[in-house]
């Protein structure tokens, strides 16, 4: 006999684990200077994060529709960085909450 075999999804299986936003919800905005350190310092570090990933999608692209060359790659650099920058200010994958979230109690 086998023992029946439990279909529960994420939030089944993990009542208890909150969500970025619930947990960013819970903790409230940081209040302290080192809190608030903190929190640019997440966004940041998705903004490097996203940037990356944005670089090397435009690596995969196929054919440059403006030649290519240094100049047009540099550009192209600048606009992946400010394109993860906003993002990530806006609110991004949530991968800044989830940091500050393990980070902001030690703090």
């Amino acid at each position: 006999m086998t023992a029946p075999t439990s279909r529960l999804g994420p939030a089944q299986a993990f009542p208890s684990r909150p969500d970025g936003v619930r947990a960013l919800k819970r903790l409230g905005k940081p209040e302290t200077p080192e809190q608030k350190r903190l929190l640019q310092a997440a966004k940041d570090f998705e903004a490097v994060m996203l940037s990356m990933v944005f670089k090397q999608m435009q690596q995969t692209g196929g054919a440059d529709p403006l030649g290519g060359g240094a100049a047009n790659q540099t550009w192209r650099d600048m606009l992946a960085d400010e394109r993860a920058r906003g993002m990530a200010q806006a609110g991004g994958l949530g991968l800044a909450d989830s940091l500050y979230q393990q980070l902001a109690q030690r703090v």
